[in-house]
């Protein structure tokens, strides 16, 4: 983290976001990455925000549990990862969504490339459910009061998913994270040019080290495609403050 944060020095980012990763079957090289995230944002409050790694696979009450005790910690939101197994839009997940939105938190999730589990077997591709914006309708429908942001443009395959989602619902938001988010821009897929401005922010999937020529790249592409200077603002500052909660 201490790198990251000379790198976002070095080209003045004012913020990021960062996330716990799954504590079982990846070997992250930290005994809970969640804590990890926690110190994070102690040690650097108001430049680093973070999420706490959820699995709904696990149940609803230890997904309550980790929510409640990292919520009190400081951490705004979830990030959903692994996301196979379950289907978001299930009503035996309300619970979750009540206690998130009780607490503002907003939630994060991990859209497109699924990591493979080689230490857990197991853990088949029962569902892709929850990489899926589609499967998110029912709950920020529901609530409203919950950003509902699907990283890297919510996957190759679903990013019409996105752009739909995003038209009707004004609580739905994507990033741009590589592979998939910067892919189909690359590719020049349909409908990209309908993207509500509102609801497209910058990210960066790893720490940073793209700062620069990420800027120059997104500026070129995103202008060829109509967005006006004050599009970009929304989308390197303004969209990610408002969510964040930065003054």
């Amino acid at each position: 983290m201490e790198k990251y944060l000379r790198i976002m020095d070095k080209h003045n980012v004012t913020a990021g976001l960062v996330h716990g990763f799954p504590e079982e079957g990846w070997d992250w090289g930290m005994s809970d990455p969640n804590e990890e995230v926690v110190e994070a944002v102690k040690a650097h409050p108001k430049r680093f925000y973070g999420t706490v790694c959820v699995n709904f696979c696990q149940g609803v009450d230890k997904t309550l549990d980790k929510i409640k005790k990292f919520g009190d910690k400081g951490l705004i939101g979830i990030k959903m990862f692994p996301n196979v197994g379950f289907d978001p839009n299930e009503d035996q997940y309300e619970p979750i969504w009540l206690e998130v939105e009780k607490r503002k938190m907003l939630v994060f999730s991990h859209c497109g490339w699924i990591l493979p589990n080689y230490k857990n077997p197991a853990m088949s591709l029962k569902s892709v459910g929850g990489a899926s914006p589609f499967h998110f309708e029912v709950p920020a429908r529901r609530h409203a009061n919950i950003n509902f942001i699907f990283a890297h443009f919510g996957g190759g395959a679903t990013y019409l998913e996105t752009l739909v989602l995003t038209s009707r619902l004004k609580n739905t938001f994507a990033d741009t994270c590589p592979g998939w988010g910067r892919w189909v821009f690359e590719n020049d897929l349909p409908g990209l040019k309908s993207m509500v401005r509102t609801q497209l922010m910058y990210g960066t999937d790893n720490a940073g080290e793209g700062y620069g020529l990420d800027d120059e790249w997104w500026s070129r592409k995103l202008t060829s495609m109509g967005f006006t200077y004050g599009d970009l603002q929304l989308y390197f500052y303004e969209n990610a403050k408002k969510i964040l909660g930065i003054a």
